[in-house]
C-alpha cells in the first residue's frame, strides 16, 4: 500500500496571525482589537500556538504510551502498514473540493475508495484518519436532480466497510447497510452504487460500518463527505455558497488516533463529560486557526450548508455580527412563510442545515460552535469581508469600578 503523493503540511500563507490572537484570547473580539492581536501573534510565534494544542489536545489516554506509539500488530489491523511513517501523509494540497466524474449513456459516473492515510488537520499537525479518495472530508459529489449516478466504490481499507447515502431517496438495494441491504465490502473489493439522484437539497454519503455494531468506529476515523443536489429548475437565492462538515476526533499523543490505539474499542477510550473523549474538533477536515476563512463581499447573499459528520457530538453554530435565515432542514426546503431569522442553529449527529445571510455589515466576524469545548479545541471559522482592514488602534484601557479609583491593595 506504498503512495508516492506524501507531502508535506503546506506552509499556509492565509494562516493569518490575528487568527492565533483570536484562538488564544476568546471569541469576544472587537475589530478595533484585531491588530493588536495579530502583533501579539507575531510576537509569541508559533510555540505558543504548540502549547496551546498540547493544552487544548492533553497527552493521550489508554491505549498508547505518552509518546503515541501502538503495537505493530493493532497498527497493521486497523491502518494496514506497520509503522505509522509508511501511511500517506495527506492535507488540503492532495484534496479535489468537488469529485470529477465521466458521463457514458446519460449516466453520471464517480469514483470513490476509502484508505488509510494520515490527515494534516492544521499546519504540522495530522490524526490517523481514514479518508475518501484520500481526504477528510471526502469530495463534494455534486449533481442536479433527477440524475442517474453511478458510484464505483472501491475499498482499500484492510476492514470491511460500506457507504451510505444520507438523506436520498435511493432504491433499497442501495441503502448501503450491510445485513440489511447489502453485504459489507470486503477489503479490496469493488461495490457499484446507482441510483436516481432526488431530492434536491444537502445531502451526505458516510460509512455504515461493517456491521451496526461498528459505524461509528468508522465514522469517527473520518468517512463521510457532502453529497448536494441541485435544483432541477436552476433556482439559487445566493450568490455565494459554502459546505461545511462539522467532525469530530479524539486525538491522542503524536498524532494517534484513539479509536486506533484500541483496536476499534471506543468505550475503553474515556474522556470527561463535556466533550465525551473528543477533543478535537474540525470544519472541513481542518481545526482553527488553520480553517480556511470565507471571503465575502458588502451586499452578497450567502448560503452556508451545514452538515454534523460527528457520531455523538451536538453543535449551536453561531455567527457574530449577522443573523441568518434558515432556509433549509436536512436538504429539505422551509416554506417562506415558515422560516426563522436566528444567530445560531443547532446540529445533532446526521442533521444539515443550510442558512443564508446578506453580507451587509463589513468586518472580520467568527462563525463557531457555542458548545465553547468545542470551539477551543478547533471548531471556528471566519468571516472576512474583502478590502476591510481594521484601524490600527488599541482598545481603550479598562477603568476600576467607581469607589476604587486609586487602590491597590496589598
Amino acid at each position: 500500500m506504498k503512495d508516492k503523493r506524501t507531502r508535506t503540511p503546506e506552509n499556509s500563507g492565509r494562516r493569518q496571525f490575528l487568527r492565533t490572537g483570536l484562538a488564544m484570547g476568546g471569541l469576544a473580539v472587537s475589530s478595533a482589537s484585531l491588530p493588536v492581536l495579530a502583533q501579539s501573534a507575531r510576537d509569541h510565534g508559533d510555540h505558543d500556538m504548540h502549547q496551546m494544542h498540547e493544552q487544548m489536545h492533553g497527552n493521550g489516554h489508554a491505549g498508547h504510551d505518552a509518546h503515541g506509539e501502538v503495537d505493530a500488530k493493532t497498527l497493521r489491523a486497523m491502518m494496514g502498514y506497520d509503522r505509522v511513517e509508511d501511511i500517506p501523509l495527506r492535507g488540503p494540497a492532495d484534496a479535489v473540493a468537488r469529485l470529477p466524474y465521466t458521463e457514458r449513456d446519460g449516466v453520471k459516473e464517480f469514483e470513490l475508495t476509502a484508505e488509510p492515510i494520515r490527515w494534516a488537520y492544521a499546519e504540522g499537525r495530522t490524526i490517523l484518519a481514514w479518508g475518501y479518495n484520500g481526504q477528510v472530508p471526502g469530495p463534494e459529489i455534486r449533481a442536479t436532480e433527477g440524475d442517474r449516478v453511478r458510484i464505483r466504490f472501491t475499498n482499500n481499507l484492510p476492514v470491511p466497510t460500506s457507504l451510505h447515502w444520507h438523506g436520498l431517496h435511493v432504491p433499497f438495494a442501495m441503502d448501503g447497510v450491510p445485513g440489511v441491504t447489502q453485504k459489507a465490502v470486503m477489503p479490496g473489493e469493488t461495490f457499484v452504487y446507482e441510483f436516481d439522484a432526488v431530492p434536491a437539497g444537502t445531502r451526505f454519503y458516510h460509512t455504515h460500518g461493517s456491521h451496526h455494531g461498528d459505524e461509528s468506529v468508522q465514522m469517527d476515523m473520518g468517512l463521510s463527505g457532502s453529497f448536494i443536489v441541485e435544483p432541477k429548475d436552476g433556482s439559487r437565492s445566493f450568490d455565494k455558497e459554502m459546505t461545511l462538515l462539522l467532525g469530530e476526533w479524539q486525538l491522542g499523543a503524536e498524532g494517534m488516533n484513539q479509536v486506533v490505539a484500541t483496536g476499534g474499542h471506543e468505550h475503553e477510550i474515556g474522556g470527561d463529560h463535556a466533550t465525551g473523549g473528543y477533543n478535537l474538533f474540525t470544519l472541513n477536515g481542518r481545526s482553527y486557526p488553520d480553517v480556511p476563512s470565507l471571503k465575502v463581499r458588502e451586499g452578497e447573499r450567502v448560503r452556508i450548508r451545514m452538515i454534523n459528520a460527528g457520531s455523538m457530538s451536538i453543535h449551536p453554530m453561531h455567527i457574530h455580527g449577522h443573523s441568518f435565515e434558515v432556509v433549509a432542514i436536512d436538504g429539505n426546503a422551509v416554506p417562506e412563510a415558515a422560516r426563522q431569522m436566528r444567530d445560531v442553529v443547532t446540529l445533532a449527529p446526521g442533521e444539515r442545515f443550510d442558512v443564508e445571510f446578506t453580507a451587509d455589515n463589513p468586518g472580520i466576524w467568527v462563525l463557531h460552535c457555542h458548545e465553547l469545548h468545542h470551539a477551543a479545541m478547533g471548531m471556528i471559522m471566519l468571516i472576512e469581508y474583502e478590502g476591510f482592514e481594521a484601524e490600527a488602534k488599541a482598545p481603550p484601557p479598562a477603568t476600576a469600578p467607581a469607589g476604587h479609583a486609586g487602590h491597590h491593595g496589598h
